[in-house]
């Protein structure tokens, strides 16, 4: 038995590397033109180049889409009730925050490419306290507060963390006075610019809608939002090169997270029966995503990207989801208008989407069709308009959270 088992393994053996020989004969052919060939440190140096650039190009859709949002955040406060909090516009970050930005760069190629541990401004949305000071991208902070930073993010975040707190207990203190309230405190800064300079500033900041806006970088015409962050994907952006447009989505987004229509999806799945086979349909709602959520999605005409809309989405709230997101678009009309969004045109964004998938006119599953999307944002924006002619607040038709109108008295502007 034992010899036989080796001869057989020495045969297959021999027929294996006479395949091994010829294939690696075959791979022997090669190219007939003499092509120039470029040196080692020639395409490492134009790699650091391509590498900046594409750091650069995500900032700079990053920094779109906020200075986008910065609007919607800030004249929004009424509506957000406990989703506010104070800002001051400004996003910083070292070398791991570009890692996890350019995924698939290793530390060595972030540095490379100029970043290190020491925090830099990445982005300043336009129109905050920070861009109205005059810091940038690639502002350096020197001294926040009393606290030299020295090139230090743990020393920056305890800066910012001592400023939140003193805020916070002057508020309680001012809620707490019947006297009315007093002047909160201030940041005093200082950056090193880019070009050298140092930059000396005191930032308050501003209390806006604490609805974070990231750039996820997927090609899908689309956006979406967990219920706490709203996320716009580079393919729409790159779909849609008109700001009033984008803002129509990152309205509707918003309108989502002040709906409270995630939580609300949960709700009516967990009444429906879920909180017993839940977990179960949860395991293999995921394993039928993976395997077939493409082809779903295809049929039913979703604007999503694979796995984000097949069964999982379905147990997530497919129980009155077509009617959330009719609220969420109504609700965004809203909050484009207040934000200062051109409206007038906002029913053309659906117009656009019908065009890149026909389907939406007709197959959609969990979405209103466009057509329906078309006409009802069109009845929103006369709703607005017959309001702003009536010099009535800006706040959707029985709105169920509370609204401090002494921070609305301002909204309801007349044409």
């Amino acid at each position: 038995m034992a010899s036989f088992f080796h001869a057989g393994l020495g045969r297959k053996s021999n027929w294996l590397a006479g395949v091994a020989a010829f294939v690696g004969l075959a791979a022997c052919a090669t190219p007939s033109t003499s092509f120039p060939v470029i040196p080692e440190a020639q395409v490492q140096a134009a790699a650091l180049i391509d590498q900046r650039a594409s750091v650069e190009a995500r900032l700079d859709r990053l920094a779109r889409v906020q200075a986008i949002a910065w609007p919607l955040l800030v004249e929004n406060v009424g509506l957000c009730h406990e989703r506010r909090a104070d800002r001051f516009g400004i996003s910083i970050g070292n070398d791991r925050t570009i890692r996890s930005l350019a995924d698939g760069f290793t530390l060595e190629q972030v540095n490379a490419i100029g970043y290190d541990a020491s925090p830099v401004v990445l982005n300043v949305s336009a129109g905050s306290p920070a861009a109205l000071a005059g810091i940038v991208r690639g502002s350096v902070p020197v001294r926040v507060g009393g606290t030299e930073i020295n090139g230090e993010m743990k020393a920056l975040n305890g800066a910012l963390a001592d400023f939140t707190e003193l805020r916070e207990k002057a508020k309680e203190a001012d809620r707490s006075d019947a006297e009315g309230a007093s002047e909160l405190p201030v940041l005093p800064v200082v950056f090193r610019q880019p070009d050298g300079s140092e930059l000396e500033a005191d930032l308050a900041p501003e209390t806006v809608c604490s609805i974070p806006i990231n750039v996820s970088e997927r090609d899908a015409v689309n956006a979406n939002t967990g219920g706490t962050s709203v996320n716009m994907f580079r393919g729409l952006l790159t779909y849609m090169q008109n700001d009033d447009d984008v803002a129509i989505v990152v309205a509707h987004e918003i309108g989502h997270v002040i709906g409270r229509h995630v939580p609300k999806q949960r709700r009516n799945s967990y009444t429906s029966g879920m909180v017993v086979w839940g977990v179960p349909l949860a395991l293999g709602a995921s394993i039928f995503d993976g395997f077939f959520g493409s082809a779903l999605e295809r049929w039913a005409g979703v604007e999503t990207p694979p796995g984000q809309a097949g069964m999982t989405r379905v147990l997530n709230g497919v129980l009155g989801t077509r009617s959330f997101e009719r609220e969420a678009d109504y609700i965004g009309m809203y909050v484009a208008a207040r934000g200062g969004v051109d409206i007038s045109n906002a029913e053309n964004v659906f117009a656009a989407f019908s065009k890149l998938s026909p389907t939406s006119t007709y197959g959609v599953r969990t979405h209103p069709t466009t057509p329906e999307r078309q006409l009802a944002i069109k009845a929103a924006r006369e709703e607005i308009e017959a309001k702003r002619a009536a010099g009535e607040l800006l706040i959707p038709n029985d709105w169920p959270f509370p609204v401090p109108l002494e921070e609305d008295a301002a909204l309801a502007e007349t044409d």
